[in-house]
């Protein structure tokens, strides 16, 4: 199953911008919807199912505040990356995906008293 995330991103005022990531495959719109459907546009029978996870970030115990700092720091030039800073945003992608992972998990599964 592939997943996709949405993220908010810096614009200019007033004019909100969100980007979709599937895999190596990214698009941007005005709202989370439009960016969705431009991401999934094209997809065809290659992507049978996929689960969607729509990011509103606020630092915690599964990704902390220097990990999506360092991570957004990368996304702002990821056209130049050297190999080295790709394979760190790799890790710090993946990252994000288990933390949201885990708080999904804690959200369905709470702790028992």
């Amino acid at each position: 199953m592939t997943g996709v995330v949405i993220r908010t991103e810096e614009s200019e005022p007033g004019k909100p911008r969100f980007r979709a990531i599937a895999g190596d495959r990214q698009s941007v719109g005005r709202t989370m919807g439009e960016a969705l459907d431009s991401l999934t546009a094209d997809w065809g029978n290659d992507i049978p199912e996929t689960a969607v996870l729509i990011q509103r970030f606020h630092p915690d115990s599964y990704f902390t505040a220097a990990q999506y700092d360092r991570m957004q720091e990368l996304l702002a030039h990821r056209a130049s990356l050297t190999a080295e800073e790709r394979v760190e945003l790799e890790a710090l992608i993946d990252a994000e995906l288990e933390a949201t992972v885990a708080r999904t998990d804690r959200l369905v599964r709470p702790p028992q008293p």
